[in-house]
């Protein structure tokens, strides 16, 4: 082989999907997550189900696996898609474009669980306003990703329930303090919290693709 072709032969792997794909899913996850947790995911899809019965969610499981050629693909899937939990919602975005595919208010979420009989299977039922119960699947590339997954729903569950009842008890102060005719105190950092949050909720809720 010639010097010339042993050239461009190397230039060309160098500039091969397989040499800079890793480095460039690690800056599309560092550019999607904003510093919020993230999780690599294979998102199967959602499906409507009837109640909270664990075996709705087994079916609906059974459902989305019926789509797929057969099971053994499960394990070649590739993770083309990112589980980011922001503060107040959970967004399914795709890596390689940055289009969000789903978002869902937590406090829209009924509960979330990895699957006992497909430990690689993470799940979280939903209902948003005017809609009936979703469940959403997702496949993890190892169990305890999807455990963590759980973990981490859980723990923004807690905060947000934290976060409402200090809403509601600054709340109720405030009317009291009106009721006494006392002025009541808005701090600095909670109106600037307010002002820079809004906007970007807005927007948020005009590029939705479900």
């Amino acid at each position: 082989m010639s010097r010339g072709r042993s050239f461009q032969l190397i230039q060309t792997l160098r500039k091969s999907p397989a040499v800079f794909r890793r480095r460039f899913h690690q800056d599309r996850t560092q550019t999607l997550s904003h510093g919020d947790p993230l999780f690599k995911v294979h998102y199967l899809g959602t499906e409507k189900i009837y109640s909270l019965d664990v075996e709705q969610a087994e079916e609906a499981i059974g459902r989305l696996l019926e789509k797929l050629p057969d099971m053994a693909t499960l394990d070649k899937l590739g993770k083309e898609h990112a589980l980011v939990v922001r503060p107040r919602y959970v967004e399914v975005k795709e890596i390689r474009t940055g289009r969000q595919l789903t978002k869902t208010y937590l406090k829209d979420i009924a509960y979330c669980t990895a699957d006992t009989s497909k430990p690689n299977l993470f799940l979280y039922i939903c209902k948003q306003r005017g809609q009936q119960l979703q469940c959403r699947v997702f496949w993890c590339s190892r169990p305890d990703r999807a455990k963590d997954m759980t973990a981490c729903l859980a723990r923004s569950f807690q905060k947000a329930l934290n976060d409402l009842q200090e809403e509601e008890t600054t709340h109720a102060i405030g009317e009291e303090n009106q009721k006494d005719g006392k002025p009541t105190a808005v701090t600095r950092e909670r109106k600037r919290s307010v002002e820079e949050t809004e906007p970007f909720e807005r927007a948020d809720d005009e590029n939705q693709y479900q």
